[in-house]
């Protein structure tokens, strides 16, 4: 779970985003959805301890950074140890939760041996996400946070990290989600939070309702 009280961030006299009270839920999947520069990324680097915030953002009830162990965040870019094989990041990375051939089981359901072994500088965009969706498996982390994570990825890619996604929501762990293709998340998505003139809100736990339908209404409409 991660609480944000009395949140606000600035950059100088800027204000960027603010919330009075904010929780993302245990055991739910969490949609952030707005347009881009709105302040989505700015959020998550509070979250993860990578930018200064004023207020409080919580983790499992805790304010020190010590959560950020079970922590794992991955962004539009993925990044990764380019002159290394796939397999070798997963086996630096993995920070010993899980032995070299177990981490290479896991790998070769979404890589094939020649692609594992090759190193990462080769790898497409989308290669890179799904490197990326394997070592969120590995790692197992209690809270999940992935940014733009659909982009790159072909529908067979898609569908099996909504699957994943399911599975990991089930698990009693936290995942934040952000993205523009909003029919993807769609499918998977728990609980929906919105960035309206620079305030985060939880929407309206109805899905009588499309995302872009929430969209155009809720924030396309009031850019107008």
């Amino acid at each position: 779970m991660v609480e944000l009280l009395n949140f606000e961030k600035k950059y100088g006299k800027r204000l960027i985003l603010k919330s009075d009270e904010i929780c993302f839920e245990k055991g739910r999947i969490s949609f952030l959805m707005a347009p881009n520069g709105a302040g989505k990324t700015t959020l998550l680097k509070c979250i993860t301890a990578l930018e200064r915030y004023d207020g409080e953002i919580r983790i499992s009830g805790e304010k020190n950074t010590d959560h950020l162990r079970e922590c794992l965040v991955i962004w539009d870019d993925c990044p990764f140890f380019n002159d290394l094989s796939g397999l070798k990041n997963l086996l630096i990375l993995s920070e010993d939760k899980m032995n070299k051939s177990r981490i290479k089981q896991l790998a070769l359901k979404s890589f094939n041996e020649e692609l594992l072994n090759r190193r990462v500088k080769t790898y497409s965009y989308g290669q890179r996400k799904k490197l990326a969706l394997v070592l969120a498996e590995i790692l197992n982390p209690s809270l999940l946070i992935m940014d733009e994570i659909s982009n790159g990825l072909d529908l067979d890619s898609m569908f099996d990290l909504q699957d994943r996604l399911r599975e990991l929501s089930a698990a009693d762990r936290t995942i934040i989600l952000t993205g523009h293709q909003l029919g993807f998340y769609e499918k998977i998505y728990d609980d929906l939070y919105l960035i309206k003139d620079c305030k985060l809100v939880k929407a309206d736990p109805s899905k009588e309702k499309s995302l872009e339908e929430v969209y155009c209404e809720e924030i396309h409409h009031d850019r107008a």
